[in-house]
């Protein structure tokens, strides 16, 4: 990620070659912004995650990861775990399959897939109602 792909104030992330091998814009939520104008502020190169010595961006955050991890007193997480966690709560919360697989960069629904079982709470929800309804025409 780079400071010129970045526009804090359309809150968007452009990422110009994706490993689908396509330009993606990603929607930036207002905490990202927030962190992001507040790393702004103390950035010192091009990179919004820098590696050690700023020449380079940081590849994998092994070292932080772990102790965040270890503070936080958290076993067996990985970092790709928190984006199917956004994906799990996007389904619970019932959007559809399209907007979660735009979120996650998906080429097609049928990756996005694994996480409609998450979402029988609303159509069990929206079944209540209707029977709630049938019930109360037919004051059974």
């Amino acid at each position: 990620m780079r400071w010129d792909q970045i526009d804090l104030e359309l809150a968007i992330w452009r990422i110009p070659l994706t490993k689908n091998k396509e330009s993606q814009t990603v929607p930036l939520t207002s905490s990202a912004v927030e962190l992001l104008k507040r790393r702004y502020d103390a950035r010192k190169g091009p990179w919004v995650l820098p590696g050690r010595g700023g020449e380079s961006h940081l590849v994998e955050p092994k070292r932080p990861w772990y102790k965040l991890l270890d503070d936080a007193g958290i076993e067996d997480l990985r970092l790709h775990d928190l984006r199917r966690t956004l994906a799990s709560y996007m389904a619970m919360d019932n959007q559809s399959l399209q907007i979660i697989g735009k979120a996650l960069g998906h080429k097609s629904v049928a990756s996005t897939q694994i996480y409609s079982r998450l979402m029988n709470d609303p159509v069990r929800k929206a079944m209540e109602s209707a029977q709630e309804q049938i019930r109360l025409l037919g004051k059974f």
